[in-house]
């Protein structure tokens, strides 16, 4: 039986596929003098921020890097983030059903719990474990093991729900079942390559599995 639901959250929750592209052309534009390639850019969603600047802009100081595409999200982040459809109601239905709620993801905090509050979503969620509370990010199972564990659930009771490559390897590291939103563009290539059961049309869609599960 399912009790516990955890969350990635770019991608998966919340539309920040603009705002995130956006930012990265913004500091390559700044320190390469073009464009960001949008497919190399997207391959890498789900990792540490701290891991793609420092490959791709070695040349660079990194704190004055992270700098710039920080301050670019902060100023945009208001206009350009929604959330997915139905998520707001998915969310409320498991909260209802009093399954436990958390989020795993490898954004920093303040800029997490931020854009729940603008959502009206904070309440919900009893365990957000982001990038600056792991020692080993996803892809390694360490960020949804810690919610887990302070969750107090177990594994096999657990959906993890994400967009990326690096959410479907972390939940299957943490033997958790993986669960992929297909709204994207990549969403069928990673359902074969990693074999995943349940894929969601939309966010409601998870209500289905939960209501399987019982």
């Amino acid at each position: 039986m399912i009790d516990t639901v955890i969350f990635d959250f770019d991608g998966t929750l919340v539309n920040t596929n603009n705002l995130i592209l956006n930012s990265f052309n913004h500091i390559y534009c700044k320190y390469h003098n073009r464009n960001c390639d949008e497919d190399y850019v997207l391959s890498t969603f789900g990792e540490p921020l701290e891991l793609t600047l420092k490959r791709d802009f070695c040349d660079f100081n990194y704190e004055e890097v992270v700098g710039s595409y920080r301050q670019y999200q902060v100023d945009k982040f208001d206009k350009e983030v929604t959330l997915f459809d139905t998520v707001s109601e998915t969310i409320k239905y498991l909260h209802d059903k009093n399954i436990k709620i958390g989020i795993a993801t490898s954004r920093l905090k303040s800029s997490t719990l931020h854009a729940l509050k603008i959502f009206n979503l904070e309440k919900y969620f009893q365990v957000v474990i982001t990038a600056e509370d792991v020692v080993k990010h996803k892809p390694d199972k360490e960020p949804l093991i810690k919610v887990i564990q302070e969750l107090n659930s177990n594994p096999e009771n657990t959906l993890y729900v994400g967009d990326s490559k690096f959410d479907m390897e972390c939940a299957i590291n943490a033997k958790v079942t993986p669960v992929l939103v297909g709204w994207h563009k990549n969403s069928d290539e990673l359902a074969e390559k990693y074999n995943i059961k349940y894929v969601l049309n939309k966010m409601w869609d998870l209500t289905e599995i939960i209501i399987m599960s019982s």
